[in-house]
């Protein structure tokens, strides 16, 4: 098991043109970027417990069971418990060679450094649009957002996530953390 590194502007990185910015991606980038979920990551923080989820982890919430039921595919995440075991996730999920390919599937594989995989999750996605490591592609059905998350620094830099997720997903996963606390019910 070993650090996977990347060049500091990978080719996969494109161009981005204002374009792409349209009222959803606006969305997408205040919720994460700006008002992050994520405890020290933003001045403008706005905590899940600001949006009313005393216990969103625990029964009878499992906010991480209702996010997984807002993508494409329920088992889309994968969880690494330090940057020196990106490498067999990353396989696990099918984002280590030829990233980014296969952009029909969502999944995402992450560093777990918040000692909880969906903070973690907001956390890279965070990091990935405010570094500008992600490009947008939109699809027939659907558009999809490719982000990336290394650790500081210059030259090589190590992987701490990878993602390829519809911007649908991003924006239920805002709305249902919005919305507030409610119980888990199981979507068949």
């Amino acid at each position: 098991m070993a650090k996977v590194y990347v060049d500091e502007i990978p080719q996969w990185i494109k161009e981005i043109s204002i374009k792409e910015y349209d009222h959803d991606f606006i969305k997408i980038l205040d919720f994460f970027q700006i008002h992050s979920p994520v405890p020290g990551l933003s001045a403008h923080c706005k905590t899940l417990k600001d949006y009313g989820w005393e216990y969103p982890w625990k029964k009878p919430y499992w906010l991480n069971k209702q996010l997984k039921q807002e993508a494409s595919n329920y088992e889309l995440l994968y969880s690494a418990k330090s940057k020196e075991k990106m490498d067999e996730n990353l396989r696990k999920a099918d984002l280590m060679n030829n990233y980014p390919t296969d952009l029909g599937r969502e999944r995402i594989c992450v560093v777990n450094n918040k000692k909880n995989q969906f903070m973690s999750v907001f956390y890279h996605i965070r990091n990935s649009l405010a570094h500008g490591r992600f490009f947008v592609k939109k699809m027939k059905k659907y558009t999809v957002i490719v982000m990336e998350d290394v650790e500081s620094g210059s030259g090589k830099r190590a992987v701490t996530g990878r993602m390829i997720i519809r911007k649908e997903t991003l924006l239920n996963w805002i709305k249902l953390i919005k919305n507030g606390q409610k119980d888990y019910i199981k979507k068949d």
